[in-house]
């Protein structure tokens, strides 16, 4: 993973492109994503910050919401809603086996 600071936005960038891609992903309900990565992880990414943005809000709509899929390495539901895979992974938290309790 490269980190870089980026003057133009005045923050950091973590560059994580070339090492993690998505392998798959699952909507879960509480408009939740069940994501597997390259690096063998499985994370939980929670949507429902977004939904009141302009952008997202169409994703209030389950049905939607439930046609999450991976294209061109990124998730998305159409041609006007995705997410970068880069954020996904950084802002996703460990998937814990609901059966467990262990993180897988």
């Amino acid at each position: 993973m490269k980190v870089y600071f980026d003057e133009k936005i005045n923050d950091y960038v973590y560059d994580i492109s070339n090492i993690v891609k998505i392998r798959f992903v699952k909507p879960l309900e509480g408009y939740k994503l069940l994501i597997g990565f390259s690096t063998g992880e499985k994370k939980v990414y929670d949507v429902s910050p977004l939904l009141e943005k302009p952008l997202f809000s169409p994703l209030k709509n389950i049905a939607l919401f439930n046609k999450a899929h991976i294209e061109c390495g990124t998730v998305l539901w159409n041609d006007d809603i995705d997410l970068c895979p880069e954020n996904l992974y950084i802002d996703s938290v460990p998937f814990s086996d609901p059966d467990t309790g262990r993180r897988v």
